[in-house]
């Protein structure tokens, strides 16, 4: 279905609202239904510092999948971590 299909279905029930409208709505519904599915993935990368563990993440972020350090990937924790790291 065409965007232009899906504002015309949407016009039925909502006459007033305005093409521009219906548009951000669905581009809304749209966002929030790859993030719930999370049928996108993406790779993110950044630059790591010695010493340290824990980092802030991007917000689009929804789920890490797999880490990979110098092209190895680095195993999934199980349970609690050796250390705590104090000044996070």
């Amino acid at each position: 279905m065409t965007q232009q299909q899906l504002i015309e279905t949407v016009k039925q029930h909502h006459p007033n609202l305005s093409d521009t409208q219906i548009r951000i709505h669905l581009n809304t519904a749209m966002k929030e239904f790859c993030r719930k599915t999370r049928v996108l993935e993406t790779l993110y990368t950044f630059n790591t510092v010695a010493g340290k563990r824990y980092y802030n993440l991007d917000d689009a972020i929804v789920e890490v999948k797999r880490v990979d350090y110098d092209n190895y990937q680095i195993p999934r924790l199980v349970g609690q971590p050796e250390k705590i790291d104090t000044d996070v």
